[in-house]
């Protein structure tokens, strides 16, 4: 009979001991915010242009099981997904290496379909939106 050997993840570990926060900030510009990613605003804020007056944490959640926002749900999987695929790359056939390469580049091309993204390409344009979707 073959023997099974047990399959350990590098980062289960990582993966449990994470905490999810969900948090909300308020403050004043002396800017125009609409048309800006959030990172433009807080290089703004940092140069002077406006401050934070209140930095809450609503929620926090020890198992990402927990978080209730599916999409933002989602988005932390796939990013945990895509570090264990990194850590791991050298053990995938050469042929599935190449697809993820060519996926990566077409992406960097793609307009992205959720609403839920890194904060990094968020922008305050859509006013219809509720500020509650615009960040995960």
């Amino acid at each position: 009979m073959p023997e099974i050997f047990p399959v350990t993840r590098a980062n289960d570990t990582y993966e449990k001991s994470q905490r999810y926060f969900s948090f909300q900030i308020k403050g004043w510009a002396n800017f125009d915010l609409t048309d800006r990613t959030l990172v433009e605003i807080a290089e703004a804020i940092e140069q002077g242009g406006g401050f934070l007056t209140l930095i809450e944490v609503l929620k926090v959640e020890d198992d990402l099981a927990f978080v209730g926002d599916e999409e933002v749900k989602e988005c932390f999987e796939n990013m945990l997904a895509a570090k264990r695929l990194v850590q791991n790359v050298h053990g995938l056939p050469k042929k599935l290496i190449e697809e993820l390469r060519s996926a990566l580049k077409t992406e960097y091309e793609a307009i992205p379909k959720k609403s839920a993204m890194p904060v990094a390409s968020l922008s305050l344009k859509d006013e219809s939106e509720s500020p509650a979707k615009r960040w995960p």
